[in-house]
C-alpha cells in the first residue's frame, strides 16, 4: 500500500472530522438580528446561535442562566466583592467586563432584591424602614404627633425613592476619593465611582439579613452591628483597591470618605428639608415642639 492511501479504519474519521468542520463553519441566521452566526453566539448582539423549544426544563435553565450570568458571573460577584472588592473593582476599570456583573446593574439589582425579599416575606417596607429608623434614636416621636406623622412621611418618601436617593450619595463618595483622598491613584471620576456602587450595593446584603430577621424573630439587625460591618468592609475595599500605599493608610482613608460622604449627604438633606418645611407652612406646625 502507498503512503497516500487511506486505510479503510481512517475514512469514516476522515469523514466525520470534515462532516464536522463543514457544519461549524456553515453560517445561519440570528433570529434576534438576522446576522450571520458560525459560533455558538453572535458576534453581533450575543443571541444563541441554537435556541431550543420553550419547555419548563428550557425555562428554568434559561431564568438560572439569566441569573447566574456567563460562566457563574454572579456567584462570582458575590464571592469577590465579598473577599476581595478592591480586586474585583480594579479588574472591571481595567476593561474586563465579563467576569463581574456591572457596578450599576449590581447596585440596583441589591436593591431590587431587597424589595423583592420583603415583597415575599409580608414586609412592609416603610414598616421596616420606620421601625429601624425609631430603634436608632433615643427618644423616637410619641405616637400621634405631629413629629410621629412627619418621620412616617419622610419615610415614606424616602421608600419609594429608595434607588434615587441611594444613587445619590455615590458621586459624593467618587469627589472625596478622586479629589482628596486618593488624588495620586491615576483613575477619573468615574473610574471612582466603580467601587462605590459595588461596596454600597453590596451592603443592601445586610439590610436582606435584617428583613429575614425581623421575620423570623421580630428583630432586625442592631444599628450599631451594620454600621460597624459597613466601616469595616468600606476601609477593607479602599485597602484592597489602592495598593500603591500602606494598608492601614488606605484603609482609614477609606473610612473618612464613607464617614464624610455621609456627613455631606445627611448636610444636603438637612438644607433640602429646611426648604422644603419653610416653603410649607403645615409642615412647620407639624414638627412644632408646642404641637407635640
Amino acid at each position: 500500500m502507498e503512503s497516500s492511501e487511506l486505510s479503510e479504519n481512517e475514512l469514516p474519521t476522515i469523514a466525520l472530522i470534515t462532516e464536522a468542520t463543514s457544519t461549524a463553519r456553515s453560517p445561519v441566521p440570528c433570529v434576534n438580528c438576522g446576522a450571520e452566526v458560525t459560533g455558538t453566539f453572535c458576534s453581533n448582539c450575543g443571541q444563541r446561535a441554537t435556541v431550543k423549544r420553550l419547555t419548563f426544563k428550557e425555562g428554568l435553565n434559561d431564568f438560572v442562566a439569566r441569573i447566574y450570568g456567563f460562566d457563574g458571573m454572579f456567584p462570582r460577584t458575590l464571592r469577590d466583592l465579598t473577599i476581595r472588592p478592591g480586586k474585583a473593582t480594579l479588574k472591571f476599570i481595567e476593561r474586563n467586563r465579563v467576569s463581574y456583573y456591572g457596578p450599576v446593574g449590581y447596585f440596583f439589582l441589591t436593591i431590587t432584591l431587597m424589595y423583592l425579599v420583603a415583597s415575599l416575606l409580608g414586609i412592609d417596607m416603610l414598616d421596616f424602614m420606620k421601625n429601624s429608623a425609631e430603634a436608632s434614636m433615643q427618644q423616637p416621636p410619641k405616637a400621634g404627633t405631629g413629629q410621629q406623622k412627619f418621620l412616617e412621611d419622610l419615610m415614606k418618601l424616602i421608600s419609594e425613592n429608595m434607588k434615587l436617593v441611594s444613587f445619590a450619595i455615590v458621586p459624593i463618595q467618587a469627589f472625596y476619593s478622586r479629589y482628596l483622598f486618593f488624588r495620586k491613584s491615576n483613575l477619573n471620576f468615574i473610574e471612582h465611582t466603580v467601587l462605590p456602587f459595588y461596596t454600597l450595593g453590596h451592603i443592601y446584603w445586610l439590610s436582606i439579613l435584617s428583613l429575614l430577621s425581623y421575620s423570623i424573630f421580630g428583630k432586625f439587625l442592631p444599628a450599631w452591628v451594620q454600621l460597624i460591618v459597613s466601616f469595616g468592609y468600606f476601609g477593607f475595599a479602599y485597602a484592597d483597591l489602592f495598593t500603591y500605599q500602606n494598608k492601614f493608610k488606605a484603609f482609614l482613608k477609606g473610612l473618612g470618605i464613607y464617614i464624610i460622604a455621609q456627613i455631606t449627604f445627611t448636610i444636603i438633606g438637612i438644607i433640602v428639608g429646611i426648604i422644603v418645611v419653610l416653603l410649607n407652612p403645615e409642615l412647620i406646625e407639624m414638627i412644632r415642639p408646642s404641637n407635640n
